[in-house]
């Protein structure tokens, strides 16, 4: 569902705040500080993990790699977590043919921290993101495998302002090249000072009957959504109905774990920093059918180890914003898809946009795709990988019109007022590159802020961007996922910057 701007706070069942870390080092872009990339990995316990981890996906069975890959991780990986990776791990020992080293990098700000860049025997780039154990530094602490892109695909990228004919021609190609590269199926729609500068799909909707994506296409946005129950809540603190810092206890009651309900609260709920684990653990997909509307999460969210007390720091959650869609419902009245129908999809003119169950049909929406693994080429129909229902936290549908126009309602006064999305956005946790605001990721990039969310899993690879201050946005949806297709919203949005920036010079 799960995803700043350039941290992508979007994967629905692991890896959102590594992932970020990851990102720290791999965008040059970011003002990271990240050291130069090299081809040697460093002396040491991230080094020395990261060589023993290509010498198994090069000579082991899948089998094997498992069996190594259960003793060398660390207990305080989730169990969920760690059967991903352990998975992964086998996944790239039967389909890579052995992997070759292409980079190595590391960030001072994380120290420990690795990103191995690698490639298969046919070409295929991964990225490895890894980190040793602070207690047991034999063990790893963090990893885990994505599939990358070749970062040729931008090399011919300027870091200035272009004329809008010349990014509308960028895009165009890249999008060309993400097609014969990657299979790329999706849209991707840009506007700036009130017109459409591009706005063009490619790929397939429905890849049994050939189906093509086009522009009413819908897509699955991931945690996207979480923008969307952010601006619900500052609205009904609007209409004070609760305030910033009302508790988790106040205005829940039914919740299980009230010791801890007492101390979390709506703002905390709003910036991940309420210490709260995930429910994307396997009860939740074994039992799919039996979670469809937020109350019926509250359980499982409770029973959830907690990763840090409440206000102590950043862990990307999708729980809490479950959490925040069930507060929405006990302070409306209304049930959560209603409530958003009415006061913010309506509102804003997105008639495209809602919450749907996979066993529904819903016109012209894509079916989601995802690939088995980082060196697989064989796409999956995502039906046995996502949740039943769509909700708070992620998993909804739209489309990039949709999208741009909740852009333009947000800006325009009509969701929330500009004093309310001032405060969203005061105070926020430092994640990736930038920080993270009330549901709002947000970095800057020629000194103009950009704020939106990205979201992503199996069959779902989704941005919104929009540049602070301008009319300018980008919207990207496709149903292939995870990737990091989202990435080029990111580059489309530091060109709007800078050729808003230059206007202002």
């Amino acid at each position: 569902m799960n995803a700043p701007s350039r941290t992508p706070f979007r994967r629905a069942r692991r890896g959102l705040a590594s992932v970020a870390l990851v990102l720290l080092i791999a965008l040059p872009t970011s003002g990271a500080g990240a050291s130069p990339a090299t081809t040697s990995l460093p002396d040491t316990p991230a080094g020395k993990l990261g060589s023993a981890l290509i010498q198994h996906i090069n000579t082991d069975t899948p089998a094997q790699i498992r069996q190594w890959a259960a003793g060398v991780m660390s207990p305080s990986i989730g169990a969920s977590d760690k059967a991903d990776t352990v998975e992964s791990l086998a996944l790239a020992a039967r389909d890579s043919g052995g992997v070759s080293m292409v980079d190595v990098a590391s960030d001072p700000r994380q120290p420990g921290l690795l990103q191995l860049i690698v490639k298969d025997a046919h070409g295929q780039r991964a990225m490895i993101f890894l980190a040793p154990d602070p207690a047991h530094p034999e063990l790893f602490g963090q990893l885990e495998l994505h599939a990358a892109d070749d970062p040729a695909l931008y090399a011919g990228w300027p870091k200035g302002p272009v004329s809008d004919g010349e990014l509308a021609r960028l895009v165009h190609n890249t999008l060309d090249q993400l097609v014969r590269t990657s299979d790329f199926s999706g849209c991707v729609t840009i506007a700036n000072d009130g017109k459409t500068l591009f706005d063009e799909c490619r790929g397939l909707a429905e890849r049994n009957f050939s189906v093509p994506v086009d522009q009413q296409t819908k897509f699955h946005i991931g945690s996207i959504n979480k923008m969307f129950t952010a601006v619900a809540i500052a609205q009904l603190v609007e209409a004070g109905k609760l305030s910033w810092n009302t508790t988790l206890a106040d205005c829940m009651p039914e919740y299980p774990d009230q010791e801890t309900a007492r101390k979390v609260t709506v703002w905390q709920l709003l910036h991940h920093t309420a210490g709260l684990g995930d429910f994307l653990v396997p009860a939740y997909f074994e039992h799919r059918e039996a979670f469809v509307n937020p109350v019926d999460y509250l359980d499982l969210i409770a029973r959830q180890p907690k990763v840090a007390a409440p206000g102590a720091s950043w862990n990307y959650s999708n729980a809490g914003y479950m959490l925040l869609g069930r507060i929405i419902e006990t302070t409306s009245h209304e049930n959560y898809d209603d409530y958003m129908q009415k006061h913010v999809f309506a509102p804003a003119g997105m008639r495209a946009t809602g919450f749907d169950r996979v066993d529904e049909v819903t016109p012209k929406l894509a079916v989601g795709y995802f690939r088995e693994g980082p060196f697989s080429t064989a796409w999956k129909a995502d039906w046995l990988k996502i949740g039943l229902k769509g909700g708070a936290a992620g998993g909804g549908y739209s489309t990039n019109a949709d999208l741009l126009r909740f852009a333009a309602a947000l800006r325009e006064g009509k969701l929330v007022s500009a004093a309310t999305l001032t405060k969203m956005f005061d105070d926020q946790v430092p994640a990736g590159p930038g920080g993270y605001a009330a549901g709002f990721g947000d970095r800057l990039s020629h000194g103009l802020h950009i704020r939106g969310h990205a979201g992503g899993t199996e069959g779902t690879d989704a941005n919104m961007q929009m540049v602070w201050g301008t009319k300018a946005a980008v919207a990207l949806t496709s149903n292939e996922g995870p990737g990091q297709n989202w990435f080029l919203a990111e580059r489309i949005a530091d060109l709007l910057a800078a050729a808003n920036a230059a206007k202002t010079h």
